[in-house]
């Protein structure tokens, strides 16, 4: 089966829609005996630059983790860290006034084996975010190469932790876009090894549709019909519309409608231009069409979205450590 690398401009166009707010970054080193439990509902990524630790996630198995692992937990869900899955975990917030700290370091536990840890607590804000999160698992797995981290995530975990130490103009957006790294890579490589349905993030990996998604994001104004798209994806009408359906969750039609919605709504949060000229961009004839369109799909006006903003997107309400 293909992998989601293999349709970079889709991928991509779909994850620029989906951005990472940092909240909190740091260094960790425990020496055990320790345990610390992460309450939800944030989202936290755990990377282990040395040692070994335990993760529970919830009340699952706990599962172990080993020098170059790196763990994203994108619904929130409460977890638990240790040395030792046997022992009671104290909540974060009361193991870190013991802590002893060096900027934005942290040492605790006793004076056994010692794990360093890159930690850090983040949130959605994109458009797309929320759809995103209706198709990941609740835990995020990337597996060391031979002991070590790969050096991408070695690099990246570096600069975070420079970037949160040692603040400058321009250091908030660096996190975020290191983060970003963090996540996408993430799930490039648990899309790459999942049998299961992904929701809309399986056409990003399916040959024919993932063709059609290209063009669709490329050309977001054209006045698109399923012969066309079908032609794209090199199939007949009636397969490629049932397979585009099966695959995406939605008729073709509909995807280009919603896409084309998505898009207004980034540039109504990120940019100046006037309505009149977003809705010419995204394919709407007027900027009443898109008005009509936009609040049926986002509860508001774009005027009203452009004013008021979008919030983070809302984690599911899972189970606290």
């Amino acid at each position: 089966m293909p992998s989601l690398s293999q349709f970079p401009d889709a991928m991509s166009d779909v994850l620029a829609l989906i951005r990472m707010q940092g909240e909190v970054v740091c260094a960790s080193e425990y020496s055990a005996p320790w345990s610390i439990s992460f309450r939800g509902p944030s989202a936290h990524f755990h990377l282990v630059e040395r040692g070994s630790v335990w993760l529970r996630v919830g009340d699952a198995d706990a599962v172990r983790l080993e020098t170059g692992d790196l763990v994203v937990l994108p619904l929130g869900s409460g977890h638990t860290l240790s040395s030792d899955p046997v022992l009671r975990p104290v909540p974060l917030e009361i193991a870190l006034r013991g802590a002893a700290r060096e900027g934005t370091t942290f040492r605790l536990g006793g004076d056994g084996d010692q794990a360093d840890l890159v930690c850090g607590r983040f949130s959605f804000a994109g458009v797309l975010a929320p759809k995103l999160l209706k198709v990941l698992p609740p835990l995020l797995h990337i597996k060391g190469r031979q002991g070590k981290p790969l050096e991408w995530l070695r690099l990246t975990s570096y600069f975070l932790v420079e970037e949160a130490l040692h603040s400058r103009p321009g250091s908030a957006i660096m996190i975020e876009r290191l983060l970003d790294l963090l996540l996408i890579q993430a799930i490039r490589d648990w899309g790459s090894k999942s049998g299961e349905n992904l929701g809309w993030l399986s056409g990003l990996r399916d040959l024919s549709i993932g063709k059609a998604l290209s063009a669709i994001h490329q050309n977001p104004a054209r006045e698109w019909t399923v012969e066309a798209l079908a032609a794209i994806a090199g199939s007949s009408r009636s397969a490629f519309a049932a397979r585009f359906s099966e695959v995406v969750g939605k008729p073709p039609l509909k995807y280009v409608a919603g896409w084309r919605l998505d898009l207004a709504a980034d540039q109504l949060r990120a940019g100046t231009a006037r309505i009149s000229e977003i809705a010419e961009t995204v394919g709407y004839g007027s900027e009443a069409a898109l008005t009509r369109a936009f609040k049926l799909q986002f509860g508001k006006t774009p005027g009203q979205f452009r004013r008021t903003g979008m919030a983070p997107a809302k984690l599911p309400q899972l189970a606290t450590a």
